[in-house]
């Protein structure tokens, strides 16, 4: 009874493990996996065993998991200018370099506007230098994801995510979010909260976020303007 509960807490500790550093989902495939073998090793080839080979089978699991955890380490991706599966698009809004469409929120009340270029790339010959004009785009281009974060030291998923349940309390546990956010000198883009539909002489709230020059990226939740949007401002941050 007693190693059936350890392999259960064990279980549990795994399990969350893989969800705080937001490995992909074959991570969680394959500790279901291998602690539905280890349970099969347990009660059948090892169970009139001695206390070592049982023992040494513990580790070799625990060894096993942080293997798992290595190989299904969370990918790199763009953080969705808001949450759920394919959010409607807005209609095309034309800027001075070019057209694009953003997306609604969940209750159609907001329309994002993520990942808009307000200079060049200040990488090779512009690298410290003011920054310059964006390029015009061809075609639409499509204003749904956060562009990369600025340049700063990055942390374990699973430190960022200790960070949101301790200090931010913001948190949420999904399987959408199995990535880690890009971080690039390329990261000089603005986005905008503005209420759906026609506006017209609204205020703007424009945010630059904290840091130190050392840390953060416009997409923390307590940055996001959906919330003043709704009660009829325009919210930019960058």
């Amino acid at each position: 009874m007693a190693r059936r509960i350890v392999t259960a807490v064990l279980l549990v500790l795994m399990l969350a493990a893989a969800e705080l550093n937001q490995n992909t989902i074959l991570g969680w495939i394959l500790i279901l996996a291998t602690a539905g073998g280890f349970v099969w090793l347990s009660e059948t080839v090892l169970k009139d065993r001695s206390l070592f080979l049982k023992a040494g089978s513990f580790l070799l699991w625990i060894g096993v998991f942080v293997g798992i955890l290595v190989l299904t380490w969370p990918p790199v991706r763009y953080v969705p200018a808001v949450r759920g599966k394919n959010p409607e698009r807005t209609g095309i809004v034309t800027v001075r370099q070019g057209e694009l469409t953003g997306v609604y929120n969940e209750d159609r009340t907001v329309e994002v506007y993520a990942g808009i270029p307000y200079a060049k790339p200040p990488v090779g010959e512009l690298r410290w230098r003011e920054p310059q004009a964006p390029d015009s785009w061809e075609g639409i281009l499509e204003a749904d994801h956060f562009a990369p974060m600025s340049m700063q030291p990055t942390n374990l998923p699973i430190y960022n995510s200790l960070a949101q349940i301790i200090g931010y309390h913001d948190y949420h546990i999904s399987l959408e979010d199995n990535y880690r956010a890009p971080v690039s000198e390329d990261s000089l883009y603005v986005n905008v909260w503005k209420p759906a539909g026609e506006t017209k002489d609204l205020p703007v709230l424009v945010f630059i976020h904290g840091g130190s020059l050392q840390t953060g990226q416009p997409w923390y939740e307590d940055y996001s303007g959906e919330g003043l949007a709704k009660e009829g401002l325009i919210v930019v941050n960058m």
